[in-house]
């Protein structure tokens, strides 16, 4: 019972049992209450009537015999009093009060202000001879054209509640709806919890790896807006761990690689293997070069970790465009000459100047120059030109290459993504360049935009604001 009590299930239960339990006594106070105005109403229109009868008929007929009272009272539990006014009045009845109810009764309240108006009395009072409260009803009538008397018709207060006896069977039926309530409390409390059941165990499954389970909840509710928040979910932890597998992978890969280069032309030095001079050369060239390119990953991957630690910082500072983009030139200028590729800046670019942060901007053209040139085979040319747009500076990186496959392009930004492009060259890298160039401008108040025609290039535009 306590681990029910403790499921949303059992809880539901309960809640719902609780609810019908406050709802049905609720409705038993309501409908005692309106139950009782009802009859107390209907009681005291029905005593107005007979009132109003009675003294019409005293009026004409004389005062009634005792028998009448007697009848009245044992059917009806309501006794009928004649209240004198004026006894010599009520000599002048005809019959004169030879048929009284026994006898003049003085005692009774009466506002003869309100009676000999017209009006017909109606109160709750506590009666000489009743033991109860007893409601009593009024109403004059005249003899010899003066006021005479009111005739005055009196019910106990406990015979309106003649309904008191309905309270059993009012409780079996409550008893009744309550066990049905409760069952039907419980069928919809485990419909509403089983599909929470279930996505509980898909995510289970999920957390143990185990993204093969198939989530069956398909609604339009909560509950269904609930499961597609899971399957989405689901589906993203299942491409985060593809992602981190294949960046593992080609982190491996990439680092293996210079690092073996590094290896074997140290040892072959160390060992004497390289003695001449071009030899040794030749060598050190490679072990400079493998370790830029070491340098370059792990420059890459550090990068990323800032931006996802959101350890990401600007220094700025006035920085003249062209002597930037001809350091990023000819940085790349022993690359492009080596795969034949012309690379250039624009001249107008030397007059203009911006407040930004040079390392990162600088960090973004080298990515998209890389880029550029990876793409691009002999006999191409990648062009660097930046232009002043009101507050804004434009940076495009083109060039002549094989361009951007159709389905590569919604992946161009995408983390770890690299083109399977056969007829283009192998690109060594994480695929992080793009991703982080972009990230980094967006960081600085720009963004980075693209076009590109298959087998004749690509444009890469950087804007970023005059003043960060």
């Amino acid at each position: 019972m306590f681990s029910f009590s403790k499921s949303l299930k059992g809880r539901l239960a309960i809640y719902f049992v609780v609810a019908i339990m406050f709802s049905l006594l609720i409705s038993a106070f309501l409908s005692a209450g309106l139950v009782q105005h009802y009859l107390k109403n209907r009681t005291i229109s029905d005593l107005q009537s007979q009132a109003e009868t009675l003294a019409g008929q005293v009026e004409s007929e004389g005062l009634p015999q005792r028998r009448y009272s007697v009848d009245l009272e044992r059917m009806y539990g309501i006794r009928a009093i004649i209240v004198p006014y004026r006894v010599q009045a009520i000599n002048k009845l005809p019959g004169g009060v030879n048929g009284d109810l026994a006898q003049l009764n003085r005692h009774v309240p009466i506002n003869w202000g309100q009676l000999i108006g017209g009006k017909t009395t109606v109160q709750q009072v506590k009666l000489p001879g009743f033991n109860r409260e007893t409601l009593v009803v009024a109403h004059a009538f005249n003899a010899g054209g003066e006021p005479a008397g009111a005739v005055v018709l009196a019910e106990p207060i406990s015979q309106l509640q003649s309904w008191r006896p309905l309270v059993g069977w009012f409780l079996i039926s409550a008893a009744v709806s309550l066990v049905v309530s409760m069952l039907l409390a419980f069928l919809l409390a485990r419909r509403l919890s089983r599909p929470l059941h279930e996505i509980t165990q898909a995510a289970t499954a999920v957390a143990a790896g185990d993204f093969s389970s198939e989530l069956a909840v398909r609604s339009q509710d909560e509950i269904g807006k609930l499961a597609d928040a899971f399957r989405y979910m689901s589906d993203e932890v299942q491409k985060s761990q593809e992602q981190q597998r294949q960046f593992v992978i080609n982190v491996s890969h990439e680092l293996r690689t210079p690092l073996t280069a590094i290896a074997g032309h140290t040892q072959a030095l160390r060992e004497g293997v390289a003695d001449d001079p071009q030899t040794v050369a030749a060598s050190l060239k490679v072990v400079s070069s493998e370790t830029r390119r070491l340098g370059r990953l792990i420059e890459d991957l550090l990068s990323l970790a800032k931006f996802d630690a959101r350890q990401f910082e600007l220094r700025n500072a006035l920085v003249p465009l062209g002597e930037l983009i001809d350091e990023v030139t000819a940085g790349f200028s022993h690359e492009a000459g080596k795969l034949g590729v012309t690379l250039s800046a624009t001249a107008t670019a030397a007059t203009l100047k911006m407040n930004t942060d040079p390392d990162r901007l600088r960090q973004i053209l080298s990515n998209l120059v890389h880029n550029a040139l990876s793409h691009t085979p002999a006999g191409g040319r990648v062009d660097i030109a930046a232009r002043q747009v009101g507050e804004r500076v434009n940076f495009d990186i083109s060039d002549t290459g094989s361009g951007i496959d159709p389905a590569d392009l919604p992946h161009v930004f995408d983390r770890f993504y690299r083109s399977t492009n056969g007829a283009e060259r192998k690109v060594a890298g994480l695929g992080l360049g793009l991703s982080i160039s972009r990230e980094l401008a967006q960081a600085m108040g720009g963004d980075i935009t693209f076009s590109s025609s298959p087998g004749k290039g690509s444009r890469f535009t950087v804007t970023l604001p005059v003043n960060i």
